[in-house]
């Protein structure tokens, strides 16, 4: 397999065993994010290059409204703390949605008060309506974001600089030690990540 651009040579070593790979459906893989932010953090990413979920078919939402409650029961029953996820969408024309790798990914997170209300503060988010991405501007591309309760919220368009949700979820945390993974891989964090969901069920594939 092909180096990842940027990475300790240690997460390229999980790749190649696919231990990287927390859990997988038709259309998705769960892999542990690289300077994770919390033992919890991974991602959803889809296996077809897409720039953002807002594009998705109404079958691949369902594999991902599964992959959330999935993820989400098996962090709130090992370890008592609930998820929410982010996306910053890139869109067909522009990339200033805060997002870095122009490759389609949620982010999945412990939950936290400061981190969503520091985020309510800093994007102008209107409340989505009628589905999980709706409104969403595949051109310009968005920032998504719902919490554990199910709400959903989008800003589209919003000009935001790279990793900009990642450093306001470390600062809200008072760590932002591994905000950017670019600099920081942090593959021992990437370890506990693996850890937390290896007793995860992994999926349809049986992957190892």
């Amino acid at each position: 397999m092909l180096p990842v651009a940027g990475c300790d040579s240690r997460y390229q070593d999980l790749i190649n065993s696919r231990r990287n790979i927390l859990y997988e459906t038709e259309d998705f893989v769960v892999l542990p994010s690289l300077g994770p932010l919390n033992d919890a953090h991974a991602m959803i990413v889809p296996k077809q290059h897409l720039k953002n979920f807002s594009i998705i078919t109404d079958e691949q939402l369902h594999q991902v409204e599964n992959i959330v409650l999935k993820m989400s029961t098996h962090i709130f029953l090992k370890t008592g703390k609930r998820l929410s996820f982010f996306e910053s969408g890139a869109g067909k024309y522009t990339y200033h949605s805060g997002g870095c790798v122009v490759h389609a990914h949620i982010h999945c997170v412990y939950e936290s008060d400061d981190f969503h209300q520091r985020l309510m503060d800093e994007v102008v988010f209107k409340e989505v309506s009628g589905g999980w991405f709706n409104g969403g501007n595949s051109q310009y591309g968005y920032v998504w974001f719902r919490g554990s309760n199910g709400r959903s919220f989008i800003c589209n368009n919003p000009e935001l600089p790279s990793q900009f949700l990642r450093y306001v979820y470390s600062a809200a945390a008072g760590d932002i030690r591994f905000w950017n993974w670019r600099r920081h891989n942090n593959i021992e964090g990437v370890l506990r990540v693996i850890e937390n969901y290896s007793d995860m069920d992994i999926g349809v594939f049986g992957c190892s």
